[in-house]
C-alpha cells in the first residue's frame, strides 16, 4: 500500500512540475505571431516594461496554437535573471495561449531562444550573436519551415529595444 501511494504522490509531483507539450507538425505562423517570434527572441516584452529603449528581459517560454494564431510567453527580468526557474512556465504558457485561441490548442515552440517544435525542419537556437540582425532572426525561423511569408514585408524591429519599429 506504501508504495502505491509513493508512486501516486511521485506522478503527482512530476506532472505538475515538468509538465511540457512541446509542439510537434506542420505549424505556418501568421504576419502577427512570426513578428511576436522575433520580439520574443530579442526579449522585448512589453513596451511599458522597456528601460531607456533597452531590452530588460530574457525570454524564457514562447507558446503557439496549433494554428499560428494564438501565443503567449514569458520573460526573465534582468534583474532577476539568476533566480527565474521555468518549472511550470511551459504549463502556464499554454494554459494562457489556449485561453485566446478559440479552442485551438497550444504547445510549446521555444524554451528560452531554442526552438524545441518539431516539424521536420532543422533544429534553431537563436544565438545571442544572431540578434545584431532582425532579417538575420526572421530567415532562420522561416528556414526552419515556420513562416511562407515574406520576411522584408514584416515590421522593422529595433535592434536595442527588440520592439517594433
Amino acid at each position: 500500500m506504501r508504495i502505491f501511494f509513493v508512486t501516486l504522490i511521485s506522478i503527482i509531483f512530476f506532472s505538475n512540475t515538468s509538465f511540457a507539450k512541446w509542439g510537434k507538425g506542420p505549424l505556418k505562423l501568421s504576419k502577427e505571431t512570426m513578428e511576436t517570434a522575433i520580439m520574443y527572441m530579442y526579449g522585448a516584452g512589453n513596451v511599458n516594461r522597456s528601460f531607456a529603449g533597452k531590452r530588460k528581459n530574457d525570454p524564457m517560454m514562447l507558446a503557439f496554437s496549433e494554428d499560428g494564431t494564438s501565443y503567449m510567453y514569458y520573460y526573465c527580468p534582468v534583474q532577476y535573471q539568476n533566480q527565474c526557474d521555468d518549472t511550470g512556465i511551459a504549463r502556464s504558457s499554454i494554459v494562457a495561449c489556449e485561453k485566446y485561441s478559440n479552442g485551438s490548442p497550444c504547445f510549446v515552440f521555444a524554451k528560452k531562444r531554442r526552438i524545441v517544435w518539431k516539424n521536420g525542419g532543422p533544429k534553431t537556437k537563436i544565438k545571442k550573436k544572431d540578434l545584431k540582425s532582425p532579417y538575420k532572426v526572421a530567415k532562420m525561423i522561416q528556414d526552419a519551415g515556420f513562416y511562407d511569408g515574406d520576411i522584408t514585408k514584416l515590421a522593422g524591429i529595433d535592434v536595442n529595444s527588440g520592439q517594433i519599429d
